[in-house]
Order: C-alpha cells, then structure tokens, then sequence
C-alpha cells in the first residue's frame, strides 16, 4: 500500500540529512522503514541509504513472513555494510505488512504506531536508558527529550541480533499506521492527541513548519 504521506527532511538546523525513508513491495504484502542517522554526516547518510539498498535486496529473494527471517534480513544488510564504511550508527524502526499480521523491527528511538480516536498509540519502546524513567513518572517529558539522545542501543558494525527487537502485531483490520524518527514525534507527539482525521491533519500542517525549522532531521510515513 502505497503510503499517504512519506516526507524525509533535513531540519532548519542542520547541514547533511542521514534520515531515510522507504517503502517497497514484497511478496506477500508491503515493506515500510525510517532510519535515524547518529552524527548527521556525509558517511553516515551514505551508510543509512546503502543499508535500506542492501535490505530491499535482502526482501527480494522469497516470501518474509515472519520475525526471524526479518530479522536475518536486517542484520545481513548491516554487515555486508561493515568493511566498506568503517564506523556509522542509527535507529530504525521498518514494518512488514501482510494480509493478517505485521512485523515489527526497532531498534533506537525511531517509533512505530496506529492514529487512534485517542491519539497516538505507540507499539515500539525507545531503546534510551532514560525512557524506562519517564514511562515511570521519574522524568518529566522535557527532562527526558533533553536526555534521550544518550541512545544505548543502534544499529552498527558488529551489531548483534539481541540488540534488535522483531515482533508480530495481529492487524485485522486496515489502520493508519505511524513509522517516525525522533526528529518527528519529538515535536509532534502532544498534538497527535484527536482523531484519526485531526491527527493526519496536524501531520499535513507540521511538515512544512518542521523542514523549515526543526534543529533536527526527521523522516515519516503515514500509511
């Protein structure tokens, strides 16, 4: 399915954009991801875009459909990464969508969710030590926005399979599904309060207002 709205944007505030965004088609259903380069530069945006290359190369070969073989996908495209660029990091969060059932890959704070009457309901965790303590009442929301891009986890040479977090979500029904970097959600996430149709308005509005003037990069699909 083709997305309603992928946007992948360099920030007011910065100078290279190692953000990404992508979707394609597998057999079987349809293959969404974001990346989140760490250290916006030249090598790690070259690194970001020849990963999601080498993992719709991955996808090509059959049927995926379930967490290990997704999993495997990743990490292969990860190393076949590593003796051509020697040092590069990011998040990622990537969806594949089948008939019954969605696929999950995270790592990092790149998030995925569905717009609900209520909003936002997020089904990934950020992979940021201080998270657990803002889930927990520990840290305000400010607090933890200024400590989360001590990210303990991501994407990298020598990566290990543990360091990725792959699961199913049952999906019977069509809905709108949110993949996002941080650079999105981040400034985003308290307006995303209001209905599906509200939500997507806001989305529509913000982007602009984000290319412009965000001090970080940001990537989105809204499917």
């Amino acid at each position: 399915m083709t997305p309603s709205i992928l946007a992948c944007e360099v920030g007011g505030c910065e100078q290279v954009n190692a953000d990404y965004a992508d979707h394609w088609a597998v057999q079987g259903g349809h293959f969404y991801v974001v990346c989140d380069g760490i250290g916006h530069n030249e090598n790690t945006a070259a690194a970001v875009s020849e990963f999601c290359e080498r993992l719709k190369g991955e996808l090509s070969g059959g049927i995926i459909s379930d967490e290990t073989a997704l999993g495997d996908a990743i990490i292969n495209a990860v190393r076949s990464l590593e003796q051509r660029r020697g040092s590069f990091a990011f998040c990622m969060t990537a969806a594949l969508k089948l008939n019954d059932s969605l696929v999950v890959a995270h790592c990092g704070d790149c998030r995925l969710g569905f717009l609900t009457p209520k909003g936002v309901d997020w089904k990934t965790v950020d992979d940021v030590p201080h998270y657990k303590l803002h889930r927990d009442g520990v840290l305000d929301r400010d607090s933890y926005l200024k400590a989360r891009h001590l990210v303990s986890c991501k994407i990298k040479p020598g990566v290990i399979r543990d360091s990725l977090k792959v699961y199913s979500l049952d999906n019977p029904e069509p809905q709108c599904m949110l993949l996002c970097s941080d650079g999105f959600w981040s400034y985003v996430e308290v307006d995303l309060e209001g209905t599906p149709v509200l939500s997507m308005e806001v989305i529509d509005r913000m982007l602009p207002e984000l290319a412009s003037s965000a001090s970080d990069n940001f990537s989105v699909i809204l499917v």
